[in-house]
């Protein structure tokens, strides 16, 4: 026998008039959608605003101008107004004990361009490189860079300059704790930045590239921003021979497959940090290039403690450029 459950008097209730009934369903309306647009709102995480924003950011014609890329140096970037990105700190715990680097440049140089990284330690060349003389020790060339022993180890020197201006460097660089140091490059060059070869953490942003409105040009894949410090990204960017690619505000860009599933466009937007945009979905064309400068040039830079308010989601890896 099935238990019937009953509450109040043995008289049947009285059946609420219409009017009653009607407005019941208006509230309990109003009480539900209430309800889903806070769920909603946590599930989005929105990414803060930018401290020179006048008004947080929202989709449409009211979105406030992005701040330049350029303007102050970013933990992160985010593209102009866009929500619903993930955000993800990517962090390499052992980075500090891997290679080192220390960036050279030539006055009119930028990110991977007229310039060169020496990396210390890296493998042994190969045994039947070519051999060349670096500072009276016997080096090998490789494919635009040149790898010598010194401090017991072997370091190398990869860049676009010329072999003989490769080897001069490589001559004029010590080991000091275990890093690479120049003292005193060459005239019309200067020392640009180092750290860790892998960067030890990286602060990146992924979008639908539908989401950002770059569907056509992109494919229906993911867009992605990063930051990264340390030479090994500049390094890649010279064995992939990456291609100039315009500029975003006053910093030269240049396009890749470095960090990117099918290309990153990447500029280095103050001294030492290196910003990327990149995308996974259709193949490499001039109209996604032009897709990366314009979402590139609408990225703005957020600092640690807007970076930190979207919750980032952190994950232990290796952050092997390339």
């Amino acid at each position: 026998m099935t238990d019937i459950v009953t509450f109040g008097p043995g008289e049947p209730p009285r059946r609420p008039s219409r009017r009653l009934v009607v407005a019941g369903v208006i509230v309990l309306a109003a009480l539900a959608a209430g309800t889903i647009a806070v769920v909603l709102d946590h599930r989005r995480a929105p990414i803060p605003p930018a401290a020179s924003d006048p008004v947080p950011p929202t989709a449409g014609p009211s979105c406030p101008q992005p701040t330049p890329a350029t303007a102050v140096e970013p933990v992160a970037m985010i593209v102009g107004c866009a929500r619903g990105g993930m955000s993800l700190d990517r962090r390499d715990p052992t980075a500090s004990k891997g290679p080192w680097t220390v960036v050279v440049r030539r006055t009119d140089g930028s990110l991977g361009r007229h310039g060169a990284v020496v990396t210390f330690p890296v493998a042994a060349p190969p045994a039947g490189a070519d051999t060349v003389k670096v500072g009276g020790k016997a080096g090998k060339a490789g494919p635009d860079s040149v790898t010598w022993p010194v401090d017991g180890a072997y370091a190398r020197i990869r860049g676009d300059l010329p072999e003989s201006t490769l080897i001069t460097i490589a001559a004029r660089t010590t080991v000091a704790g275990g890093r690479p140091v120049i003292k005193e490059p060459p005239a019309g060059y200067a020392v640009a930045g180092g750290g860790p070869y892998r960067p030890p953490y990286i602060h990146e942003v992924r979008y639908g590239s539908a989401a950002l409105g770059e569907q056509a040009a992109l494919g229906g894949g993911l867009a992605y921003t990063g930051v990264v410090r340390g030479g090994g990204f500049e390094d890649q960017l010279y064995a992939a021979h990456a291609t100039a690619a315009g500029q975003v505000g006053d910093r030269p860009a240049v396009v890749s497959p470095v960090f990117g599933g099918n290309a990153s466009l990447a500029w280095e937007p103050a001294p030492g940090v290196v910003a990327y945009v990149g995308y996974s979905g259709s193949s490499l064309t001039d109209d996604a290039v032009a897709a990366l400068l314009r979402l590139a040039q609408r990225s703005r830079p957020v600092n640690d403690r807007q970076w930190r308010a979207t919750s980032p989601q952190a994950v232990e890896q290796s952050n092997e450029p390339g």
